[in-house]
């Protein structure tokens, strides 16, 4: 499994501190880069070991600088490697935000191709190239992939042509359906799923994030995540994606799990009906889309009363499940085999 920054950037102040020690000589400054981003919390702590194991100032150098910087310098390169212009308007986030807010509201009111859906709390996924607006990646809805069902990630024949985009739902026969998995040609990919949810007329509505569990919320979006962006590589887009995780219908919803773990004294039941995560940028370039996804994961499980999650350990690293797809892959992806 592919080793995470942080391994990476202890591993380099080993070296660093020995060639010190071989030269007879000091350094002030220990200067990162990686393409990863990195911020807030995680970064004030990399910062407090380095400078109390070494003695050092450590400046990281991440995924939004290196854009910044290349957005600035090399706009050819920025186009190319992240997809996005540089010269675009300054509100082109708050413009995808908006085109998110919009299908979620199709959800909610199950219109369109949510019609089918069954009603209750939902989970949603939505994936959106930074080149969402500017036209279509595949001259016709054919030639779109085949889709996988949420928390799957082997493609599935049942995929349907539908308008602009190919749909996948799950639905017995004469039954709403339980979720689906919409694709469109601009590259906008969206992903429902109820399963996540049980309601007990006893203590309400649970939202399963078991942490051993490969059912729960977290392993089945990431899983998703995952299957979602090999479908928007195969049909050409490249650079960055945004990335957000909703809970629709949800007001009042716990995290439901394993006896034996311990808890928050009480948890914080969800205080609205749509909660929405922060958008986080992804690489395409990036199969391990596990350290991506650990701020709007954990921001959930936050929103509900716990400290923390409990899928990644205190470095950030995951510790969930790891689940083998035959002959199709493993998630989290083993980016040495591939």
């Amino acid at each position: 499994m592919r080793k995470d920054w942080r391994t990476k950037l202890r591993e380099d102040a080993k070296k660093v501190k020995a060639l010190e020690d071989n030269e007879g000589t000091s350094f002030d400054i220990l200067v990162f880069v990686t393409n990863k981003h990195v911020g807030g919390q995680q970064e004030i702590n990399i910062r407090d070991e380095i400078e109390s194991e070494y003695g050092w100032d450590l400046k990281i150098l991440h995924r939004r600088d290196i854009i910044g910087v290349t957005g600035n310098e090399r706009p050819d390169l920025a186009e190319r490697h992240f997809g996005f212009n540089p010269k675009r308007e300054d509100d082109h986030l708050n413009q995808i935000a908006e085109l998110r807010d919009k299908r979620l509201d199709v959800i909610s009111n199950r219109e369109g191709i949510a019609t089918d859906l069954e009603d209750g709390a939902v989970a949603v996924v939505h994936l959106i190239p930074n080149g969402v607006f500017s036209g279509n990646y595949v001259t016709r809805s054919d030639d779109l992939p085949d889709l996988v069902k949420f928390g799957k990630l082997n493609r599935n024949h049942a995929t349907e042509t539908v308008g602009k985009g190919k749909l996948l739902e799950n639905s017995p026969l004469g039954q709403p359906a339980r979720k689906y998995t919409y694709l469109r040609r601009d590259g906008l990919f969206e992903a429902v799923d109820s399963w996540v949810f049980d309601d007990h007329d006893s203590d309400g509505l649970h939202l399963n994030n078991a942490k051993d569990s490969t059912e729960s919320l977290d392993c089945r979006v990431g899983i998703t995540v995952q299957a979602g962006i090999r479908e928007l590589k195969d049909m050409g887009v490249s650079g960055t994606v945004f990335c957000s995780i909703s809970l629709l219908d949800a007001k009042g919803s716990t995290i439901s799990y394993e006896p034996r773990i311990s808890g928050p004294a009480s948890q914080q039941p969800l205080r609205t009906q749509r909660y929405t995560t922060d958008m986080v940028e992804i690489p395409l370039a990036e199969a391990a889309v596990v350290d991506s996804l650990r701020d709007p994961l954990t921001e959930i499980w936050q929103e509900l009363g716990w400290k923390g999650n409990l899928h990644y350990d205190e470095d950030g690293g995951w510790v969930g499940p790891v689940v083998k797809f035959t002959d199709i892959g493993t998630f989290p992806a083993d980016v040495d085999a591939e």
